[in-house]
C-alpha cells in the first residue's frame, strides 16, 4: 500500500474519531446556558472603585486579579477532597 493512501486512510479515522468526539460532547452539555448579566449599577460602582484604587496609587485590575485569586485559592481548600478524588481517578 503506498505511503499516499495509508495517510489518507489514518486521516478519515482521524476525522471519523473527532466526529464521533464533538457528537458525545454536545450530547453532554444539554443545560440551558445561563446568561450572565451585570447588576444594576455594576458599571459605576467599577468606576467609582478603579477612581479609588488609583488615587491610592493602586491599580485596579491587580486588585481584581488578587480577588479572583482569593477565591479560586479559598474554592481549592474547601474543595481539596474532591480535587484529589478526581486528580487520581485520572
Amino acid at each position: 500500500m503506498s505511503n499516499q493512501v495509508q495517510q489518507e486512510k489514518e486521516q478519515a479515522k482521524t476525522l471519523e474519531a473527532n466526529k464521533k468526539q464533538s457528537t458525545s460532547l454536545s450530547k453532554k452539555s444539554t443545560r440551558p446556558k445561563k446568561k450572565l448579566t451585570k447588576p444594576v449599577g455594576f458599571k459605576e460602582f467599577e468606576t467609582l472603585a478603579k477612581e479609588i484604587l488609583e488615587a491610592n496609587e493602586g491599580s485596579y485590575y491587580e486588585w481584581l486579579h488578587k480577588q479572583h485569586q482569593d477565591i479560586i485559592l479559598n474554592f481549592n481548600v474547601h474543595n481539596q477532597k474532591q480535587i484529589t478524588e478526581v486528580a487520581n481517578q485520572s
